[in-house]
């Protein structure tokens, strides 16, 4: 009998999934690209990231996972808020920076973009197609990531229009 467990008709052995294969898989899943912003005691952080999700809508919760290899991953979970700022599809540049392509660090990244400071203190960013202000109130470490789930406690509307997604490892307009 082959290894692993039976779920719905489908065979599942994790020794057979090799990473590359989950990352191929995963880049054809288009997902909405965000910038992860805080301040505090900690200092500034900022991430893109694309694993974020609804949790709640009453109260209402978010999630997002930060890499525990990430120089700004012990700053999110000092500062305890973070916000997530959804990108428009015209802050192309800004994803690449805050993903680390272009080489900037840490508090050069908010040298670029509007930033302005609302009821968390966490970065929101002026053109972000909707913001998530959050209280950080549960970490769990799962693998390589911590998953910081925070209670929003204010939103701000953008302009809408089209967002940045994150599809076939490149960002691109949706």
């Amino acid at each position: 009998m082959a290894k692993g467990r039976q779920m719905a008709g489908i065979l599942s052995d994790p020794s057979v999934v090799s990473r590359a294969a989950f990352r191929d898989a995963m880049s054809r899943v288009a997902t909405a690209v965000h910038i992860v912003t805080s301040d505090g005691v900690a200092g500034l952080a900022g991430i893109t990231a694309n694993s974020v999700a609804s949790v709640s809508d009453s109260p209402p919760i978010m999630l997002v996972c930060v890499s525990k290899a990430s120089h700004s991953a012990p700053r999110f979970l000092a500062n305890r808020v973070f916000c997530i700022n959804t990108l428009a599809a015209s802050d192309l540049l800004l994803a690449e920076d805050f993903a680390g392509r272009t080489g900037l660090h840490l508090e050069a990244r908010f040298t670029m973009g509007q930033w302005r400071r609302q009821a968390t203190g966490a970065p929101v960013l002026a053109s972000a197609i909707t913001a998530f202000e959050c209280n950080l109130v549960e970490v769990h470490d799962v693998a390589s990531h911590h998953v910081m789930i925070g209670e929003v406690v204010a939103i701000h509307g953008g302009e809408g229009g089209a967002c940045l997604a994150y599809h076939d490892r490149k960002f691109v307009a949706m």
